[in-house]
């Protein structure tokens, strides 16, 4: 247990460490006209075994590129998932690098405009590698692509593959909901959920869920899908969800369920928000007073217009009987 905290702690420092000297480089998917295919990769690779993988890349450019291809560990160090490439690390130190298990050949080619070009990815795994997830990527750089920042550095812009290697065995999943938040009261909709997930596990994880939300009688009324995103160990995950909906009246329940891990641990989490679009009702309210209003005064009128007809029936009346004595 203390070796395992001792592992925790250095890798949270090396982290602090890393970021605080290191650029962020920028990584993509399809840059510069190139796309990396695919853009990720995930292997399961026992101790001792090796596993080859085929990856390929395309020249969507107009010109004919070379490229070379080289190994980097990463990192993630921020809640939107973005890897992090990292150099000349002591691997002792990070028991999630895999970058000294990975061979490419080749690792210079030239590409043809519209040309999709092979590269053979060779895992070999050591004999005492830990269980859990370990990680590196395969980036392509072009030899004539360099940008250059605003304060002058000549920066390459690079596309890849990230690998995800699980090596199986006694793995450590955990994970816990750290956030789960939405306005409390709103006029009207749509209303936005943020959630945070933090990954206490030894390997990456998938949280799959959905946020159900129930109304002031507890009936489901809708059900909000978390995207299908990978959460790397010991790090956070955010998602911004929305309940995409304009009139909405009352209190409301959100739950959230995600299962995650080999065996589908679930996290849970409950917030209450209301929804009351308090102008609308009060025009409602204006508009019902004033037509009730109108009706009190035209119903006391009604009265006072109909009494001088009363008395000249009575009056009619009175004459019809003088003239009925007298004839008698």
């Amino acid at each position: 247990m203390k070796k395992n905290t001792a592992q925790k702690t250095s890798f949270l420092l090396l982290i602090a460490f890393i970021v605080s000297v290191f650029p962020k480089n920028s990584f993509a998917q399809s840059a510069l006209g190139l796309t990396a295919i695919p853009p990720r990769l995930e292997i399961t690779a026992k101790p001792g075994q090796v596993i080859t993988k085929e990856i390929k890349i395309r020249n969507e450019s107009r010109v004919e590129k070379t490229i070379s291809t080289s190994i980097r560990d990463f990192i993630v160090t921020d809640d939107l998932g973005t890897p992090l490439q990292i150099e000349n690390t002591d691997q002792s130190m990070n028991r999630w690098t895999a970058s000294s298990w990975i061979q490419t050949s080749p690792s210079i080619l030239k590409i043809k405009p519209g040309e999709t070009k092979s590269i053979v990815l060779t895992v070999i795994t050591p004999d005492n590698a830990l269980a859990g997830g370990h990680y590196a990527m395969v980036l392509h750089t072009p030899s004539s692509d360099v940008s250059i920042t605003q304060t002058g550095a000549a920066v390459e812009t690079n596309v890849g593959t990230l690998v995800y290697i699980t090596v199986p065995g006694d793995i450590n999943e955990n994970a816990s909901i750290k956030e789960f938040t939405a306005p409390k009261f709103s006029e009207y909709g749509p209303v936005n959920f943020k959630t945070i997930i933090s990954n206490l596990s030894d390997i990456h994880i998938t949280p799959a869920g959905s946020i159900n939300i129930y109304n002031t009688f507890g009936l489901k009324t809708a059900q909000i899908k978390l995207d299908n995103t990978n959460i790397f160990p010991y790090t956070s995950r955010e998602f911004i969800n929305t309940l995409d909906r304009k009139l909405m009246l009352g209190r409301y329940k959100a739950q959230i369920t995600a299962a995650y891990g080999t065996t589908g641990q679930l996290l849970v989490a409950t917030l209450f928000f209301w929804v009351i679009p308090y102008k609308l009702i009060a025009l409602l309210l204006a508009i019902i007073l004033i037509i009730v209003l109108i009706i009190k005064i035209r119903s006391k009128k009604t009265p006072t217009s109909s009494t001088p007809k009363v008395e000249e029936l009575e009056k009619e009346l009175e004459d019809l009987k003088k003239k009925y004595q007298d004839r008698k």
